[in-house]
């Protein structure tokens, strides 16, 4: 019986922090605005001049403003020089945020007002020399050098506008009504505990990318881990909450519906029977660099499918030392005996939603709800499932990979009676396999078939099966 060790990588462009508005910057956009002549000041001309010159772009702008639009600019200085990222609708800046590395950070200018306030406010005191270069079509400044005393230390700063584009087309009518009719499906299902698996887009550190496992009570995210690692224990994050990581159901609608008012594509899919967002990509900015962001939701599941108890309560059992397995598979194989232990069915789901495929619990491919449907049928998958982690392991190498597998009899045990293992590996298996229980099965296929778990090298979980 072979699986195919499959790797699926979506990598989805987007932000890596906790406002989802960018990510690390690595090209310069092309500003949109027409462009042709310019009007500067200069550090030479008078004060008088420039103010002339501020007041005639202002003029330009309130003139020319659009009813919307979307900018970014960058600042060269002794501080966070973003790129920052604006979207302004009808007078009202709608996000103002850092695009790179620490997105969600408040941008220092809302608006372009805010930005000829800070012009004005420079001139009004006198402090120069200040150069400024406007647009000649809409009179908003293209770029801002300030030296005080020289640039780029001790207060000076070039501000550069990268990206402009006046009243953002908005998102098409059609996926309004698709994202209505998906909302409506998952309000429908009255689901407010649920577990899942999200991952974000973001071209970032694994830890900002996930897939996290997720467990949200009354719309609220109650845990969630990384790896098998609570967030909050993962420095890199430095998190105060979870809700800066992950969203919830919810806190991805409420994304999408402001992507159909203010961003410049979106494209999502919905689970058919639970309405809930499935993937979500969000370019909010026309030719603005690395502010997209992508959310995928998956292996969403109901709690109440859990069974109260298993078979664990009540047992005491111990991970037998196996110092042999390298740290990814040593790992996955305590997230198992832990969960098992503690009857944590959303754990042992979460094991699951941590490998590229779930894991197969039977031959006709079901996935982990199987342990849990067998716990409330009266099998003791769980205590099963300890008991043969505890058992000798071995590992075989083939073209697909490097797999770790418990007990050693599935490669090794070649007679009911012990041949081709060590005598203490035999001993071990007869602790939970009789002699008799051995000879039906070499009788039948020639071979083990009792439980089996597989891991891969990189800590996948691929099997927990028995039979041929």
């Amino acid at each position: 019986m072979k699986r195919l060790f499959f790797a699926a990588l979506v990598i989805v462009a987007a932000a890596c922090g906790a406002d989802e508005s960018g990510g690390p910057a690595t090209t310069t956009p092309e500003i949109t605005a027409t462009t042709t002549t310019t009007t500067s000041t200069t550090s030479t001309l008078p004060g008088a001049t420039q103010r002339d010159l501020l007041v005639e772009a202002r003029a330009t702008w309130l003139a020319t403003r659009p009813g919307s639009y979307a900018m970014t600019y960058g600042i060269s200085c002794e501080c966070d020089g973003g790129p920052w990222a604006l979207q302004v609708a009808g007078g009202e800046t709608v996000m103002a945020a850092r695009v790179g590395i620490e997105p969600g950070r408040e941008a220092p200018y809302r608006s372009v007002e805010a930005i000829f306030d800070e012009i004005g406010a420079a001139l009004d005191e006198d402090k120069f020399p200040v150069n400024v270069e406007y647009d000649p079509e809409l009179g908003y400044p293209r770029s801002y050098i300030f030296n005080e005393p020289e640039l780029p230390v001790d207060g000076g700063f070039i501000l550069t506008v990268t990206a402009f584009e006046p009243d953002p087309t908005p998102v098409d009518s059609q996926q309004r009504r698709e994202f209505e009719a998906a909302l409506a499906m998952w309000r429908n299902a009255g689901l407010s505990d649920y577990d899942y698996s999200f991952t974000r887009g973001c071209f970032c550190p694994e830890e900002f990318v996930g897939p996290y496992a997720v467990s949200v009570l009354q719309e609220s995210v109650a845990a969630a881990t990384f790896q098998g690692t609570d967030l909050f224990d993962i420095d890199i994050l430095e998190i105060g909450r979870y809700e800066e990581i992950i969203k919830t159901v919810e806190g991805v609608f409420a994304e999408i519906e402001r992507a159909l008012r203010e961003a410049d594509s979106l494209t999502a899919e919905y689970h058919p029977a639970l309405g809930y967002p499935t993937n979500v990509y969000i370019d909010w900015i026309a030719n603005a660099a690395d502010e997209e962001v992508g959310y995928t939701i998956g292996n969403l599941r109901d709690p109440a499918d859990y069974p109260g108890s298993c078979s664990t309560e009540g047992w005491e059992a111990e991970l037998a030392p196996q110092p042999g397995l390298p740290e990814p598979v040593a790992s996955t194989r305590l997230e198992l005996f832990e969960a098992a232990m503690s009857c944590d069915f959303a754990g042992i789901a979460a094991v699951s939603d941590a490998a590229d495929l779930p894991v197969q619990t039977s031959h006709g491919g079901s996935g982990p709800e199987y342990i849990w449907q067998g716990e409330a049928g009266g099998i003791p998958l769980m205590r099963t499932l300890v008991e043969h982690l505890n058992l000798p392991y071995s590992s075989s190498t083939n073209e697909l990979g490097e797999a770790y597998v418990w007990p050693s009899a599935m490669g090794n045990l070649t007679s009911p009676y012990g041949d081709g293992l060590p005598a203490e590996e035999y001993e071990a298996l007869l602790e939970i396999y009789s002699v008799e229980d051995l000879e039906e099965m070499f009788e039948g296929i020639g071979g083990f078939a009792g439980y089996r778990i597989v891991i891969t090298a990189d800590g996948e979980w691929l099997f927990f099966i028995a039979g041929d």
